[in-house]
This record gives structure tokens, C-alpha cells and sequence, in this order.
């Protein structure tokens, strides 16, 4: 299974916020998923891929020719700009979990979340990894969206999990779905 990660890149996050995502990543980097992930090598999303490798994981990054020149991963898939880092992200991945991280994790969060809500597609898996509620306002915000009519209920459209267990519990439900089904992705 394919899992994309999106999450922070600047070394300025909080201890607390890279912690907390190693924390995740820790307890799904010995499942034998390939990950899927932007090409930087900063912050949390360096943290995350030393984790990664360190277990033996398949890594795609995506990204410009600069990151992907300073990075490691099994596979790169060169891009011109962030919205196309992002599409191609979501094309190559069977589910998709948002650590903690900044506006460009949150711009993908929204991006992916509507696509899923317009395209009705029921394929993807998106998961919020709400760990010491970092997105309860915004799932707040969207539950305040829905109800005054301005959107498709949301939450309908991603899972929230609250700590390292349940997202991999959750994970191993999505793999065992798609076991059940026999197109995944693929690099493209």
C-alpha cells in the first residue's frame, strides 16, 4: 500500500510538534508500506524519512530538481511547482495522513478534502492525525461550515485519529480493504 505523508518541513516547528509526528510515524514504519512524500529534507519531514529509512521503507519523493538532487529515496518524481508536488502526492497514494505541520500542510489537507468531496471519491483514504487536538479547530471550522451550508459535510470525507495505535489500526483497515480490490496506485 501506498501511503502519503504530509506534514511539516520547517526546522523552526516546536520540539513538541516533531516529536509528536516521529511519534506517528514510529508505530506504521515497521508495516512494509511504501511512502510516498515531498522531497524536502527539513523539520519534521526530515525527521520522518531518517525514520523511514532507518526501517527499510520504500520512499517516492516528489518534488523540483533541486530537492530532489539533495534527497534519498528509491524513487523521485520530478515536478515544477508545489500544486503539481501535491497532485502528484495525491495520484500516488492509496491513503494520505496530515501530521502536524504548517499552511502548505493545511492548504493539502483542504485541497485533497474538497477533491474528495466534488469528485465523490471514495477510493482515497485521507487521515488527520489530531494528536493533542492540533486540528480540532479546524475540524470545528468545518463542522461550522457544513451546518451553515457553505459545504459538503466534511468529515464524511477523512478519518481522525487521536494517537499512534488507532493510526495504524486504521492503516491496516485501509490495507486490508484494498486487498479486496485490485487496482492500486501506482507510480505515474
Amino acid at each position: 500500500m501506498n501511503v502519503g505523508i504530509m506534514c511539516g518541513s520547517r526546522d523552526t516547528a516546536s520540539m513538541e510538534s516533531r516529536l509528536n509526528n516521529s511519534r506517528a510515524v514510529s508505530e506504521i514504519a515497521d508495516m512494509g508500506y511504501t511512502f510516498v512524500m515531498g522531497a524536502g529534507e527539513t523539520g519534521s519531514m526530515r525527521d520522518v524519512k531518517e525514520i523511514l529509512r532507518e526501517n527499510g521503507n520504500m520512499l517516492i519523493t516528489v518534488g523540483n530538481s533541486l530537492e530532489l538532487d539533495r534527497t534519498t529515496a528509491d524513487v523521485k518524481v520530478e515536478v515544477s511547482s508545489t500544486f503539481e508536488r501535491a497532485e502528484k502526492i495525491y495520484e500516488n497514494s492509496d491513503v494520505i495522513i496530515f501530521l502536524d505541520g504548517g499552511t502548505g500542510t493545511l492548504s493539502e489537507f483542504c485541497s485533497f478534502l474538497n477533491n474528495k468531496i466534488e469528485t465523490d471519491d471514495k477510493k482515497k483514504e485521507l487521515v488527520l492525525v489530531n494528536f493533542d487536538g492540533v486540528y480540532d479547530k479546524i475540524i470545528d471550522d468545518l463542522r461550522r461550515r457544513y451546518k451553515e451550508g457553505l459545504a459538503s459535510k466534511g468529515e464524511y470525507y477523512f478519518k481522525e485519529v487521536k494517537s499512534p495505535l488507532e493510526l495504524k489500526e486504521h492503516l491496516e483497515k485501509v490495507e486490508n480493504k484494498l486487498n479486496n480490490v485490485e487496482e492500486r496506485s501506482r507510480v505515474r
